[in-house]
């Protein structure tokens, strides 16, 4: 029996090796049969959110590296949202740039099919045989040249219905696989995004990692 799905996807990090400061890329994917209800949940935090900092909803969303000490309350009340949900996966997939076994991309388009590969072996990884998903990515620009695109996926994913990329501010679900990805990744010392990172944390370890898997890559 088919179940159908909705996945919703984001990244951080780069590709791009001319930023030596970041030294991962990462996908992370929200996986949700009905999600509706759970959105119109998160809908009244964001207008919360969107009253507090007294900000135009249209140039706000939740995003991890984004979270301040005024918002932390309501990033903890999504997360909250989610611990009650049954019904939802996480997954990720974290390259290693400095691992020497990484083949690079040497330019943005090489970058961009890479970009590309990484999600196709994270949703075969994660994806059921009897799971048929739409998958809605935060919008990518795809170089102009000759290059696959996006679309073509559900050609080498079989569980795949279609692609549509959108602009994150209004899919918060995509929102919130910003938050999962940067908080299961983030070590670093700022004190809002260790509290955060802490919580995200929490949420994986309650839920467990059938439900949230981070797969970081190791070469052989």
């Amino acid at each position: 029996m088919i179940k159908p799905a909705f996945c919703f996807l984001d990244e951080s990090g780069t590709l791009k090796t001319n930023h030596p400061e970041i030294n991962y890329f990462a996908v992370g994917a929200i996986l949700h049969p009905w999600p509706d209800e759970l959105i119109d949940k998160l809908h009244d935090i964001f207008v919360e959110l969107s009253n507090i900092l007294k900000k135009e909803p249209t140039r706000l969303e939740f995003k991890f590296k984004e979270v301040t000490k005024k918002s932390l309350p309501l990033y903890k009340k999504c997360l909250y949202l989610l611990s009650q949900d049954k019904d939802w996966r996480f997954f990720s997939v974290v390259i290693d740039l400095e691992d020497k076994k990484f083949n690079a991309p040497k330019d943005y388009l090489e970058a961009w099919e890479c970009y590309l590969r990484w999600i196709k072996h994270l949703l075969q990884k994660n994806l059921r045989a009897n799971e048929k998903t739409t998958l809605i990515a935060d919008y990518l620009k795809k170089p102009k040249a000759q290059v696959h695109s996006i679309a073509t996926l559900p050609a080498v994913v079989p569980q795949l219905w279609d692609v549509l990329q959108v602009e994150s501010q209004g899919v918060l679900l995509v929102q919130m696989a910003d938050v999962l990805l940067g908080g299961s990744l983030y070590n670093g010392i700022d004190i809002v995004k260790k509290e955060l990172a802490q919580e995200v944390n929490k949420l994986k370890l309650k839920v467990g990692t059938a439900r949230f898997n981070v797969w970081k890559v190791h070469w052989k």
